[in-house]
């Protein structure tokens, strides 16, 4: 699970960063802007919570 959720975390992450410089280099609109910005801050979540998740995982097998 953890795994996934780094995968996950990191895919969504890049797709969003290249959605936010998109959105700079092209027509700004600030509502994408915003979503992508939340979409980012989501992935970070998951990558977060899959470190977490390893960690507990290694200190329970310990």
């Amino acid at each position: 699970m953890d795994r996934f959720l780094l995968a996950f975390g990191l895919i969504v992450f890049v797709i969003s960063f290249i959605f936010m410089v998109m959105n700079f280099v092209g027509e700004y609109d600030g509502q994408a802007f915003i979503v992508s910005i939340l979409v980012m801050l989501n992935a970070s979540i998951a990558i977060c919570v899959s470190e977490i998740l390893n960690k507990v995982i290694s200190i329970s097998k310990a």
